[in-house]
């Protein structure tokens, strides 16, 4: 994968390809240099016509996700490469801060299927045939892949991309795992997360409710409700089992309900 981020790197302006191979001491072939490149072409990730070749939006967004230093560049503007990462293999960061890590595969947004499909394009596997995110998975585990995850907006992870990171995480394929959290308090409500980033030990100096506490208050809620609804029969109040009919369709509808549930 590197060699083909390397020949994108070298088609940033229209160039010939065969001084670009003469150009530069490549370390194979001409037959696999022109190999590659009809890889990449075929990717959409190469324009190459008329003896011409360049690399394309999607070849950039790419150079992107892979080169943190290629969006530097890109842009014109150096990025402040003194802030140090955590000494650890799990983390919970500033979002703002996940582009700039070093080492990283950057994941915008949490999905099963694009992590999937990025990690196969990183390690090289073809994604012909595998149709199903359970046949990407297992060609992942097979592989020899062996990377680093960033990924943002990680409260919105459903439990399908929690359990693929897990597995992919005790298969050795994901040696760190730094996550971004925007909105704490949808982090805070999903159960399913709070127990994976427990699991592995996330740390961070932002989230630190255990996930029993998420769900203490509201079921404290409805123990006290209950034991006023017992009061109020007890006393004869008047419509009291109207009242407790009512709150129990509340608490039905309400998350805090939903929160208990889970």
């Amino acid at each position: 994968m590197l060699d083909e981020l390397e020949l994108l790197k070298a088609f940033r302006e229209e160039r010939n390809p065969v001084e670009v191979f003469n150009s530069h001491p490549w370390g194979f072939s001409r037959a696999t240099f022109y190999r590659r490149l009809e890889k990449l072409r075929k990717q959409g990730l190469l324009d190459w016509r008329n003896g011409k070749a360049r690399i394309t939006e999607r070849g950039e967004r790419l150079l992107e996700l892979f080169d943190s230093g290629f969006a530097g560049e890109r842009s014109g503007a150096l990025i402040d490469r003194d802030d140090k990462k955590p000494d650890t293999n799990f983390c919970i960061i500033e979002s703002d801060r996940l582009k700039q890590l070093e080492g990283f595969i950057y994941i915008p947004y949490p999905s099963a299927s694009y992590i999937l499909k990025t990690l196969l394009l990183y390690a090289g596997i073809p994604t012909k045939g595998l149709s199903t995110n359970a046949e990407k998975f297992k060609a992942l585990v097979k592989s020899d892949l062996k990377t680093n995850l960033a990924i943002d907006n990680f409260e919105n992870s459903s439990r399908q991309t929690l359990v693929f990171l897990r597995e992919l995480i005790n298969a050795g394929k994901l040696e760190k795992v730094y996550v971004g959290v925007r909105d704490e308090r949808k982090a805070l409500r999903n159960g399913k997360l709070l127990d994976f980033l427990q699991e592995f030990g996330f740390e961070s100096g932002r989230l630190r409710l255990e996930s029993d506490s998420v769900t203490l208050f509201p079921l404290l809620l409805v123990i006290l409700i209950g034991f006023g609804i017992i009061i109020a029969y007890r006393l004869g109040v008047e419509y009291a089992p109207v009242y407790a009919f009512f709150i129990v369709i509340y608490f039905l509808r309400s998350s805090l309900f939903r929160e208990i549930r889970k």
